[in-house]
Parts: structure tokens; C-alpha cells; sequence
């Protein structure tokens, strides 16, 4: 499995919506919040980047959005909010293949990371790339918050 630990910052800053999960039901939420959010984006003729950011967050919360073309000039209606964040210190794994594949591949991640020592921290999020007709050939852009490593 191709993994990167990657130490330099990444900022992002978002608009969507923020949820609750129970029960582990990250997708079903998800999906329900992009389609909410995708909605009231749409509505509003939002210029956006089109890129969904599935941000998952401590307390079992997730946050679903979007990069916006021109974040400053433009307000946005309810309830699209906005997320920024920065990763110091993540993982970074590129995905290949249908949606359904991630919970066993963030296993994967998890596990692997594990055994590295390394320590995850929050917020990690998904990227998705634009969509295809062909589930094989999805690509979902995973990065994954690290603690700093002990000096």
C-alpha cells in the first residue's frame, strides 16, 4: 500500500455542512449532507471548485464541503458554514477504486499506521475527485491528521 507521511502544512478552507454520526453510519450521513449542502450550493449559484471534502471531525461529527472560487466575496445562505483547518503533520494515500472499498481501506490505514507508532490526530478528511462511470476507477484522495512525533 502507497502511503505518505507528509510534514509540511496543508490549510483548507470550506463551506458545507456539519453533522452527527451514530452508529458508525459515516456514508449515509455523508451522502446526506452533500446532497443538502449540493442543493443549497446549487440554489444559491455558488462558484465552487466542485471537489467534496468529507472532513471527519472529534465527537463523532463529520463536515461535508466545498472550496469556493472566491471565498471572501461572497456570503452563503443557511446552512452552508464555513470549516478552515490545517494539517501540520498527515498521511497521505491515494485510492483507487468504488466508494464501498473505504471503510476496509481506512482499516488498512489505520492498522498500518499503527504499526509505524505513529498517533492519529484530528481532523482527517476525503477527497473526492471529480466522478466517472466506472467505480474501478474512482480516486478518493485520503489524508489522515498525525500528532508530531516526540522530539
Amino acid at each position: 500500500m502507497n502511503i505518505e507521511i507528509v510534514e509540511e502544512p496543508i490549510r483548507f478552507q470550506l463551506h458545507g455542512i456539519e453533522g452527527v454520526v451514530e452508529n458508525e453510519r459515516y456514508g449515509e450521513v455523508g451522502f446526506r449532507l452533500m446532497n443538502e449542502m449540493w442543493q443549497v450550493v446549487k440554489g444559491a449559484g455558488i462558484p465552487t471548485t466542485g471537489i467534496n471534502h468529507w472532513v471527519y471531525l472529534l465527537g463523532g461529527r463529520m463536515f461535508v464541503g466545498v472550496e469556493l472560487r472566491s471565498p471572501q466575496s461572497l456570503p452563503t445562505p443557511d446552512p452552508i458554514e464555513p470549516l478552515e483547518f490545517e494539517l501540520e503533520r498527515y498521511m497521505k494515500h491515494v485510492h483507487v477504486g468504488p466508494y464501498q472499498a473505504l471503510p476496509q481501506k481506512w482499516a488498512e490505514l489505520k492498522a498500518e499506521l499503527a504499526g509505524r507508532s505513529e498517533v492519529i490526530g484530528s481532523p482527517s478528511l476525503e477527497v473526492y475527485g471529480h466522478h466517472c462511470a466506472e467505480p474501478s476507477k474512482l480516486e478518493t484522495t485520503i489524508l489522515i491528521g498525525l500528532r508530531a512525533k516526540p522530539a
